[in-house]
């Protein structure tokens, strides 16, 4: 464990819930947090009885479904502003910046939800959807979602491997983009599949 990391599961231990909100509401909005690796170590903590499960799961899927909220507010409202004010014109304009902003209204709910388990992926799609002002009320359903699925994964290791969370956490971890693949891939065919039920059954 480095410093920084020992410090927080101090923190975890002492101010309890506050922390969890704390560092998952930051890590949402970019700052290099171990967030998904605190909220393995408190369901440890959880599991002997330190934490109550329900409330650490709430309060971690609120901040991040507080974060994301704010970096998207942020971006929507002063996004183009900033790039524009830091010379970036050919960047706020270029047809890439128009069409990842297209990939990501295309295929929202799988790109929002499986961006949640992995924070650089998360603070881009959270960015993107902000300059391309995608519908409010579509990005935090989607963001809270995945932020609900995605803390209920991580405590759920913590808590059944408490022994050895942090042997999982690292095996886990070099195959989050893998694990988010699958999520998106699984949410797209879903969700195709219920759009294609629901215009077989108004026809």
């Amino acid at each position: 464990m480095n410093s920084l990391f020992q410090t927080i599961v101090s923190y975890i231990l002492i101010y309890r819930y506050v922390t969890i909100f704390v560092i998952s509401f930051l890590s949402s909005l970019g700052v290099p947090l171990p967030a998904a690796a605190s909220t393995v170590a408190a369901a440890a903590f959880a599991s002997q009885g330190y934490l109550n499960l329900l409330l650490l799961v709430f309060f971690g899927a609120i901040g991040n479904i507080a974060g994301d909220l704010t970096m998207y507010w942020l971006m929507r409202r002063y996004g183009k502003k900033l790039l524009l004010w830091l010379h970036l014109r050919k960047l706020a304009e270029s047809p890439l910046l128009r069409n990842v902003e297209e990939t990501v209204e295309t295929y929202k709910a799988a790109v929002i939800m499986a961006s949640r388990f992995q924070d650089q992926a998360t603070t881009l799609v959270n960015i993107i959807s902000g300059l391309g002002k995608m519908d409010i009320k579509r990005f935090a359903l989607f963001a809270s979602i995945g932020d609900i699925l995605q803390i209920v994964f991580y405590v759920a290791i913590g808590f059944v491997f408490a022994d050895n969370w942090q042997s999982v956490y690292s095996a886990v971890g070099k195959f989050g983009w893998i694990i988010a693949l699958v999520l998106a891939i699984a949410i797209t065919i879903i969700s195709t599949q219920t759009i294609k039920k629901v215009l077989k059954n108004k026809i």
